[in-house]
């Protein structure tokens, strides 16, 4: 499975026509002072480029594979995006902040688009 896991996401209730939905990425941040050596590295190769034998990593694996990864049942730090949504979608409140996230679940896209047609069809 993948162990760099960079990004995760929450959906929650919260009472008749609101809705809770989350973004969370790995916060590099607490470990990579700006400037350092680390962040002008990873400045100058500005992504991880994924090539058909190999892949080159943006930052060194310790960050991504252990530390900012968003493993499951651990405590992680990480940047969030939250919006609060009526039952049409609309945007009642947004909240950006650090946060310390743990993740449940990991999926795949394809599985979660899954769970989600199926919550449909119970209604």
């Amino acid at each position: 499975g993948c162990k760099d896991i960079d990004d995760a996401l929450h959906v929650r209730r919260l009472g008749p026509g609101r809705t809770e939905v989350g973004v969370h990425i790995a916060d590099v941040t607490h470990f990579v002072a700006p400037g350092n050596a680390c962040d002008e590295e990873a400045r100058f190769r500005g992504t991880s480029v994924y090539l058909v034998q190999r892949r080159i990593d943006m930052l060194p694996s310790l960050l991504t594979t252990d530390l900012c990864s968003l493993v499951g049942n651990k405590d992680r730090l990480a940047f969030s995006s939250v919006w609060v949504l009526d039952d049409d979608a609309n945007i009642l409140d947004v909240r950006f902040h650090k946060s310390v996230i743990r993740s449940v679940a990991a999926m795949t896209y394809g599985k979660a688009q899954e769970m989600i047609d199926d919550k449909g069809d119970e209604s």
